[in-house]
């Protein structure tokens, strides 16, 4: 029985695959190939193998796809023609960089040959302005070399993108189809055209930056060399110069006579040091706009004050009170001065000569100055120095160290001793910034007897160096002074003009402005002073790369990090801010010592001036902020713990502040308003962030919280007008008392009295009348700064008026 059942389950399996096997056979052809292709790009899937063959089975079926599948697919290939062509375009810049390149190509060239050669003299500054210029060039040809990179992966990108983008299959199944192709001719056409030319564009484009990659390359190659062979003249020369470059001069030398190489090499310096001045003059022209500008500013303001200052050359001249040293004989040679000496922040890495032509020119300038100022004995000392200068520049530059070289050069260092020294003692006190010069005197004497010192042990070069720094010492101390005085000048007219424009005429203390300012311009002249000496003993880029270094380096105080520099340029900019904003107040002829000077015009110009060193004090604060670098976070911590210190304690400073700016915005009170508030009476002389000043009559300045003034009820004497009604009061006594006599004495006398109101007539009022007496009281309109005044008039006049009448006044 089992073996019954086997039997007939085995008749039913191969039953049932019989009908399975018919039932595939019975589908249709184009569905038994799509189940046929669809198992074998799983299997092919499933093991790993290429899709070529699930492409040909595609292609096989390609009259399966309809004529909007053709033009989807035509219409795909054009976009991303399209987008090829855009990605391999060039930019416009590239034109630029090309043209950039090059320039940096022939920059590289005037290095290479102008560090070619080799000098007895050591010049160790035309060397740092090599390393200076290569290092910014290397930075330069960088940024150009990562730029080109950057484009080149993109244009290659989108040529290999070009090779594949036929490989759409749609577009294979209609571009091989020749009866299809006929259909779509016009279209594949353009396709072809537009394929080709972005083949081609992208090939030249290719080759174009090829080029430019092998240009940058060199060029980078060149640099290194260029900057490794500086560095090492940099390492000898730093021995060189405090080594012995030639023997004791008492000792005989293989250089001590001057033969045809001698010569050849003087001349070869002279070639070197005026390519040096040329490719230094036009790599820095673009540093020089701002000293541009100044000029074009300074000289500007002279040709709008030519006027005035024909005035002030007048013997009777009302501009003699501010003492004009040297804008009132040589303006435009003062104004030169000041640009002249403001070169050093420009020119520290000048070449040697460039940096001797330019202060041998300022020198010039000064004597022109002097020689009207000073007496002989300064002005003979002053024109050894100047001459001592040049000489020793030519000294240095272009003489070999033989022994009559340095003999010479021993014998102007001697002089410039001895000039020295006479221009020391014969320094007048009245000079200004006496002190100041007779110390730089002090140290140019040093400076030189160092460098009489290393000419005899050998150092001839060094002798030089410091033979020179001796005499800009002296000279520039000297000088000096003259571009503080005239800038102070400067801001003197300008006060003086803006003044008069406001009806101001009579003098000023000229002391105001001058402390205000006068240490700014100290601090300006020292760092000048300081920079042309280190700059001349080629010491200049070790300092200030140190002081970078020390500024820049990052420090950590419990979770803040910060830099020394950022601190420094906040409270610089902060320090600048209060400069700028003094020099705002004189520019527009404020000097903060006015107490009678105040109308409504010059009022609103004072609330406008408020208005505007406010906002300069403002500006300036956020600046430093955004200078300090303090992330925002940190800021935030800073903000609240603000927030915790006004909330337990700052609420009297916060108030002040508030206080003060809505007063200098609201107009209800402003400088020269003779108000009454807090039990004081007084003339508003200031109004400041915290408080405000009020200058009373009896001359105290009385400083009162903006929070109090603004918190209680204030008495404006001139808010609208100037007018304050003045009352007196009498008793007069006679035989015969007639009121229209009495009138007629009363108004004819009060109108004819100084500062009283004419519009507004006097009243009169009887207070009590008898057969022999009567009390009158009189009240007429004066302005509120002379109210006391045409009172004590009134009462004088109008006694000497009855008293002629034999009235009695009393």
């Amino acid at each position: 029985m089992k073996r019954f059942y086997i039997f007939c389950s085995l008749i039913f399996a191969v039953l049932a695959v019989s009908a399975q096997s018919g039932h595939n056979h019975s589908l249709p052809q184009e569905k038994q190939n799509s189940i046929n292709r669809t198992a074998k790009s799983s299997t092919d899937t499933a093991t790993g193998k290429h899709n070529g063959l699930m492409h040909n089975e595609l292609f096989a079926a390609s009259y399966t796809f309809t004529a909007s599948d053709y033009m989807m697919s035509i219409e795909r290939i054009n976009d991303n023609l399209n987008a090829i062509r855009d990605s391999a375009a060039l930019e416009f810049e590239i034109e630029g960089i090309k043209r950039r390149v090059d320039e940096l190509t022939d920059d590289i060239i005037v290095i290479r040959n102008n560090t070619r050669g080799r000098k007895t003299v050591i010049n160790i500054k035309n060397l740092y302005l090599y390393q200076s210029f290569a290092s910014k060039l290397n930075t330069e040809n960088r940024r150009i070399q990562k730029h080109i990179s950057r484009t080149y992966d993109r244009v290659n990108n989108a040529k290999l993108g070009l090779k594949n983008i036929l490989s759409d299959t749609v577009f294979h199944a209609l571009y091989d189809n020749a009866g299809l192709r006929s259909l779509y001719d016009k279209k594949l056409v353009r396709l072809e055209r537009k394929w080709a030319r972005t083949d081609s564009i992208t090939n030249a484009n290719i080759d174009t930056l090829n080029a430019l990659k092998v240009k940058v390359a060199d060029n980078s190659v060149n640099l290194s060399g260029i900057l490794s062979m500086v560095n090492l003249r940099l390492g000898r020369a730093g021995r060189q110069l405090f080594g012995p470059e030639v023997n004791y001069i008492w000792k005989s030398s293989e250089n001590d006579t001057i033969t045809d190489d001698a010569s050849r090499t003087v001349i070869s310096m002279l070639s070197s040091e005026k390519k040096a001045i040329s490719y230094y003059v036009d790599q820095t022209s673009a540093k020089r706009i701002l000293i541009v500008l100044l000029g074009i500013l300074l000289f500007t303001w002279l040709f709008f004050k030519r006027k005035q200052f024909k005035t002030i050359n007048e013997p009777d001249s009302p501009f003699n009170f501010m003492h004009l040293r040297y804008l009132n004989c040589n303006p435009v040679l003062s104004l030169l001065i000041v640009l002249m000496c403001l070169m050093p922040f420009f020119d520290a890495y000048a070449p040697t000569s460039y940096i001797s032509i330019e202060y041998f020119v300022l020198l010039l300038i000064s004597t022109f100055i002097f020689f009207k100022k000073e007496d002989k004995k300064f002005m003979f000392s002053w024109l050894m120095l100047v001459a001592l200068f040049m000489v020793n520049a030519l000294t240095y530059l272009f003489i070999e160290p033989t022994l009559l070289a340095r003999l010479w050069l021993l014998a102007i260092q001697g002089c410039v001793i001895v000039f020295s020294y006479i221009f020391y003692k014969r320094l007048s006190k009245d000079v200004p910034y006496y002190r100041n010069i007779k110390r730089a005197a002090i140290s140019g004497i040093v400076f030189t007897f160092l460098g009489i010192n290393f000419n005899i042990t050998g150092r001839f070069s060094l002798s030089g160096i410091f033979g020179i720094t001796g005499i800009i010492a002296v000279t520039q101390a000297v000088v000096l002074p003259v571009f503080i005085e005239t800038i102070i000048e400067v801001v003197l007219v300008q006060l003086q003009m803006s003044r008069m424009r406001k009806g101001f005429y009579k003098p000023f203390d000229c002391s105001v402005a001058e402390n205000k300012i006068k240490l700014p311009l100290l601090i300006v002249a020292l760092l000048l002073w300081f920079m042309m000496l280190t700059s001349n003993l080629n010491i200049y880029h070790g300092i200030t790369n140190g002081i970078i270094d020390f500024l820049t380096t990052p420090r950590t105080i419990g979770s803040i990090s910060f830099k020394l520099i950022s601190v420094i340029w906040f409270f610089a900019i902060i320090w600048i801010a209060h400069i700028l904003q003094m020099l705002i107040s004189f520019l527009f002829g404020e000097t903060g010592s006015e107490n009678d000077e105040t109308t409504s015009v010059s009022k609103k110009q004072h609330s406008r001036l408020l208005i505007t060193r406010l906002l300069v004090l403002v500006c300036g604060y956020l600046i430093a902020i955004a200078a300090s670098g303090l992330p925002i976070d940190k800021l935030t911590i800073v903000l609240g713990a603000l927030g915790v210190g006004i909330g337990m304690g700052l609420q009297n400073v916060v108030n002040n502040f508030v206080s003060g700016i809505i007063l200098i915005f609201d107009g209800s009170l402003q400088i020269g308003d003779e108000i009454e508030v807090s039990g004081q009476a007084g003339r508003v002389k200031e109004i400041g962030l915290r408080a405000s000043t009020l200058s009373t009559a009896d001359g105290a300045e009385v400083i009162i919280p903006n929070g109090n003034i603004l918190s209680q009820n204030i008495v404006n004497w001139t808010f609208s007008n100037d007018q304050k009604r003045v009352m007196i009061w009498f008793i007069l006594s006679g035989k015969e008392l007639d009121a229209n006599v009495i009138n007629e004495v009363i108004n004819s006398t009060i109108e004819n009295i100084p500062n009283v109101v004419p519009q507004k007539r006097p009243v009169i009022l009887y207070n009590r009348a008898t057969t022999g007496s009567c009390t009158i009281t009189v009240r007429f309109w004066s302005t509120i700064s002379n109210a006391d005044s045409a009172k004590s008039q009134a009462m004088v006049r109008l006694s000497a008026a009855f008293q002629a009448r034999d009235i009695k006044f009393e």
